[in-house]
């Protein structure tokens, strides 16, 4: 039976997405568990049975014969940082525009409560400022010309790597995570089958870096989530005598559209005023390396 689920995730360190915003700064990214959700799947159905599926895997995504297809019926919310408050039993997300939903826990079901916070109060992304020095390629392109025995038509000086725009800088890259806790809002699968896919990404991480620890997974717990002023694309606020939607999961620009203005949508008794919202390239489902225009997070008023 597929249901919708609130699935907590505790990480060695929080998998990081990062995007580069311009030549030397990188922008840390929010994830959906729905897309290492649907590797497991894959690897489940497709690879396991090869001797080496890492093989098939690289064979199957750099050279398909047609373009790989994601039939996985998954769907999550992002991965939120989250705290677990044992004593009263209770979830605390803190979702991308800076509200604190809460969930009461009990016997591996969960329930909606409230919100807490005020509007506006977003979760910005961590900036990641990394300089790069640019005297190791200088190094590989002539170990490679001298490799291939390139001959140079007309004497040619190096860039200088003590002074100049080819200065080799040492760089630093410090990452800080406030959370070891995460969570996601699951639907589209059954508990069976979400607790054997969570066992395969237990044994291979999720996203890069496993060996430094980012993406290893450490532990999860499942909890039945009654579909209410929640799912795993949105959630209903209440704060302040006022009534917020808001996304928590990339959607195209169309369903925003339809949201705001469709006259035929079954909602029409209510009124959705956008105040709020982020844009990005990506992908509103698995495969997320496909690159088009979605809105990353959105807020509406309801009225």
């Amino acid at each position: 039976m597929r249901a919708m689920y609130l699935v907590t995730l505790k990480f060695r360190v929080h998998p990081l997405a990062l995007s580069l915003s311009n030549p030397n700064e990188l922008s840390q990214e929010m994830l959906t568990l729905d897309g290492p959700l649907a590797f497991a799947e894959y690897y489940k159905k497709k690879l396991s049975t090869s001797k080496d599926w890492r093989i098939k895997y690289l064979e199957d995504t750099l050279f398909p014969k047609k373009e790989l297809e994601w039939a996985s019926s998954i769907k999550s919310s992002y991965l939120l940082p989250t705290v677990l408050d044992k004593e009263n039993e209770i979830v605390k997300l803190l979702t991308p525009m800076g509200f604190s939903a809460l969930f009461s826990i009990d016997n591996q079901r969960a329930k909606y409560e409230y919100s807490k916070g005020k509007y506006p109060r977003r979760l910005e992304s961590s900036q990641i400022i990394l300089r790069l020095g640019r005297r190791d390629d200088i190094l590989k392109a002539e170990v490679f010309r001298k490799a291939k025995n390139i001959t140079l038509t007309k004497q040619v000086k190096l860039p200088s790597s003590q002074s100049g725009p080819y200065k080799a800088v040492d760089y630093t890259v410090k990452l800080y995570t406030t959370h070891i806790l995460w969570a996601s809002i699951v639907d589209g699968i059954s508990k069976k089958e979400l607790e054997d896919l969570l066992l395969i990404l237990k044994k291979f991480g999720i996203g890069k870096k496993r060996n430094m620890g980012w993406g290893d997974l450490l532990g999860y717990n499942i909890y039945d989530l009654k579909k209410d002023s929640v799912t795993p694309e949105f959630i209903i606020h209440s704060s302040d005598d006022s009534r917020y939607l808001e996304t928590i999961r990339p959607v195209s620009p169309k369903k925003i559209a339809e949201l705001i203005g469709n006259p035929n949508r079954k909602t029409r008794s209510k009124k959705y005023v956008l105040i709020d919202s982020k844009l990005e390239y990506g992908a509103d489902g698995p495969p997320y390396w496909r690159r088009q225009l979605v809105v990353k997070s959105a807020l509406f008023q309801i009225t």
